[in-house]
């Protein structure tokens, strides 16, 4: 709660202010709420409007995926010298009378527009590199989606006016331009031809100069008007209903919390659960298609996890899981996400890691768990080892399935070959 509202909290509890002054601070109070309806309701339309357009450069990467195999496309840049510029415009004409593709651009490594075909108005391209001879040798971009489409999908479902933009060329827009200009992330109240609006620029693509002006409303709700007895009734109410509010909302806050971190965490191990690791490689491995970072993966199993629970009892292999989580908190970086993936097998995320760092650090964990000792609930310690398969997102590893599957298969490996390994995919 703002220091405005708890000081107006105060001086309604206290009743010691005069009743105008009451007025007005309940006046500055309903401003204020109605323009934070206003912005809550505009930011939904922000969430929505950032989910349209990276569905889209999802779906033009699954159709760049699919167009740069073509193979008119690798007889172009196959060519000797520059790429035959005849052959890739047949080619961009073709591709862009695919009902899904609305734009294709062919651009040269010096930033020359090589072929293009589709509509002018296209956005959310999806670029992928043209090799030749293992150098990059053109930059072929794709779009399914156009400027006047995600427009009218958005007003659709946030019922909001926008501006969309590249650079300073207006691409479509449902109202007259502001004459003031916004920063990237601003969020501001502008005057124009159709109203007053609360507007926030937000920037959608970096490279290309995309941006989308969204407007909303100024204010959300009526003014509160009411009579004198009546408002001195609902100024007590105000303030006892404030009071509760608070209490009630901080009691909530922290239930909300606690549910939250018990939706995603394993109770036995404190790691994340399976879920939540699903959710955070799915990101990540996004993040890494669309801007080349690293992403690796480690699933780790202990050896002979069976006998222990068989010949110990459950509360053993329980200690024994709980033991070997703590070892990988304690051997892996904050970023990484470790996780309970099965039974007994854990899962790592490795995030900014190549495939010589996940090796480096799977053998580290061998290790640890090979030199750890559990204790045993009758007295004494027992050792245990562990096998690890890893795998790292290349090109032909470029879905979170096929990354998952590619570490199973190592961890596979490196049990079938005595246990107590570390094995890579592909290796």
């Amino acid at each position: 709660m703002s220091f405005g509202r708890r000081l107006a909290l105060f001086f309604i509890l206290i009743a010691l202010v005069p009743t105008l002054a009451l007025v007005g601070m309940l006046i500055l109070i309903s401003e204020d709420s109605r323009r934070g309806k206003a912005d809550a309701r505009l930011a939904s339309g922000l969430e929505t409007s950032l989910a349209i357009y990276e569905g889209e450069l999802s779906r033009a990467s699954k159709v760049a995926d699919r167009l740069v195999s073509s193979p008119e496309l690798s007889v172009a840049i196959a060519t000797d010298g520059a790429p035959d510029r005849a052959v890739l415009e047949r080619f961009a004409q073709r591709a862009v009378s695919e009902p899904a593709v609305e734009a294709v651009q062919v651009i040269g490594v010096d930033g020359t527009v090589l072929a293009a075909a589709g509509a002018t108005d296209a956005i959310a391209f999806a670029e992928l590199g043209l090799l030749r001879d293992g150098a990059r040798n053109a930059d072929l971009r794709v779009s399914t989606e156009t400027a006047g489409d995600y427009a009218a999908e958005l007003q659709r479902l946030t019922k909001r006016e926008l501006i969309l933009k590249r650079g300073d060329e207006t691409l479509t827009a449902t109202v007259t331009a502001p004459a003031m200009n916004l920063e990237s992330g601003e969020t501001v109240d502008v005057d124009i031809v159709q109203g007053e609006f609360r507007a926030h620029l937000l920037e959608l693509d970096s490279d290309d100069e995309e941006s989308l002006l969204l407007l909303g409303p100024r204010k959300e709700g009526g003014f509160l008007a009411v009579g004198g007895p009546m408002l001195a009734l609902l100024l007590g109410f105000l303030g006892l209903g404030m009071v509760l509010a608070y209490v009630i909302s901080r009691t909530l806050t922290g239930l909300h919390a606690q549910v939250a971190e018990q939706a995603v965490k394993d109770p036995l191990t404190g790691l994340w659960n399976r879920r939540r690791m699903f959710e955070m490689l799915e990101r990540e491995m996004l993040r890494a298609r669309r801007f080349g970072h690293e992403v690796s993966l480690l699933i780790l199993d202990i050896d002979n996890f069976k006998s222990i629970n068989d010949g110990m009892g459950h509360l053993q292999g329980d200690a024994v899981l709980r033991a070997i989580s703590e070892i990988v908190l304690r051997t892996t970086r904050t970023i990484d996400v470790a996780a309970r993936y099965g039974g007994d097998e854990l899962a790592l995320v490795l995030l900014e890691t190549d495939a010589e760092g996940a090796m480096i650090l799977a053998e580290r964990l061998r290790d640890r768990i090979h030199d750890a000792e559990v204790p045993m609930r009758g007295g004494g310690s027992m050792s245990v080892t562990a096998s690890i398969g890893a795998a790292t997102r290349t090109d032909e590893l470029d879905e979170m399935e096929e990354l998952i599957e590619a570490a199973d298969q190592a961890l596979f490996e490196a049990k079938r070959s005595g246990k107590d390994r570390v094995r890579a995919a592909g290796a």
